[in-house]
């Protein structure tokens, strides 16, 4: 398979997972190709990301190489940046195949372009009672400060390293978060449960999370006690590029909803889960990210490519086919 390919395909099979649903999707990108259009300027041309016409997903793109490659083998990790580069350069060297790099947290441009993949969190939001009006207000100043962090970091070390051992990459991160949210919605949040310890037990029946258990980074209760009734379970930090704003918290308290699964929890948000008594499930990061990254590899093996893979930083392979 081509890795363009593989990257057009896993953005339809993102955007069949994403909460705002494939017709509000493919709208903005029809706003997007209709901006593009509008242009008169040719600097303004030449600055605009015309992936976006077709790939919503800012924080999923390739960052090296030219789309071309056959991808047979890919080493796939959480977190991808020069040592892993070079440990692949290692690993080639004593004869394993690596044909790329799947990274899941973006990388080069990826990173550079994380924020305009947060107002996600919005549609997702108002999915459970939270007024569009609300968390639009409450995500803006977030984003701005995501942005202004991100704009002074060196963010293209990743991707030269690969471009000069001569490796093609590429990022998926909210294509896969789609696809975990989607999941934890459909295994864990539309289950009944009788108490909070009881949503500990079903998330650790799910073997990356077993997996990871085993080795001392199990789920938690970051916030509430395991005896107490969890009410409405969502899964709203999940997908959206990265933790919203803490003033969501009141904002789903004040929605009805009683426990949200969450990949992390920052000191922050707990405090607000404290003062607003929202149950806080802190699911292992590395477990999650591994099961969204699955499921797309699960799918492409559906679809009729076999993708072998190198399994590092956090990633580990289960097959759910």
């Amino acid at each position: 398979m081509k890795l363009k390919a593989l990257i057009e395909r896993s953005v339809q099979i993102g955007i069949d997972a994403d909460p705002r649903g494939r017709p509000a999707v493919e709208k903005l990108l029809q706003k997007q190709q209709e901006r593009l259009e509008k242009l008169k300027d040719d600097q303004e041309k030449e600055m605009f990301d015309t992936e976006r016409t077709w790939n919503p997903y800012a924080d999923s793109r390739m960052i090296a190489g030219t789309g071309d490659e056959e991808i047979q083998t890919l080493m796939v990790g959480i977190d991808i940046e020069t040592p892993e580069i070079l440990l692949a350069d290692r690993l080639r060297e004593k004869g394993t195949k690596v044909d790329g790099f799947f990274i899941h947290h973006p990388e080069g441009r990826a990173l550079a372009d994380l924020e305009k993949v947060m107002p996600l969190q919005v549609d997702l939001l108002a999915l459970h009672g939270v007024p569009i009006n609300h968390s639009e207000a409450q995500l803006r100043p977030r984003m701005d400060r995501i942005w202004r962090s991100i704009h002074a970091d060196n963010l293209f070390r990743t991707e030269r390293a690969a471009e000069l051992l001569g490796f093609p990459a590429f990022t998926c991160h909210t294509i896969t978060d789609n696809l975990v949210w989607r999941y934890m919605e459909e295994h864990i949040c539309s289950k009944q449960f009788d108490d909070v310890s009881e949503i500990i037990k079903a998330l650790e029946d799910i073997p990356e999370y077993r997996y990871y258990a085993k080795k001392g980074n199990p789920p938690i209760i970051a916030n509430g006690s395991g005896s107490g009734r969890p009410g409405k379970i969502v899964a709203t930090e999940f997908t959206g590029g990265t933790n919203g704003p803490e003033e969501f918290l009141e904002s789903q308290s004040k929605a009805g909803i009683g426990t949200i699964l969450s990949m992390h929890v920052t000191e922050k948000t707990l405090d607000e889960a404290k003062k607003h008594h929202v149950n806080m499930v802190q699911c292992s990061h590395m477990a999650s990210d591994s099961i969204g990254i699955n499921l797309l590899l699960d799918q492409l093996e559906r679809d009729g490519h076999t993708i072998d893979t190198v399994d590092v930083s956090g990633f580990i392979r289960v097959r759910r086919i």
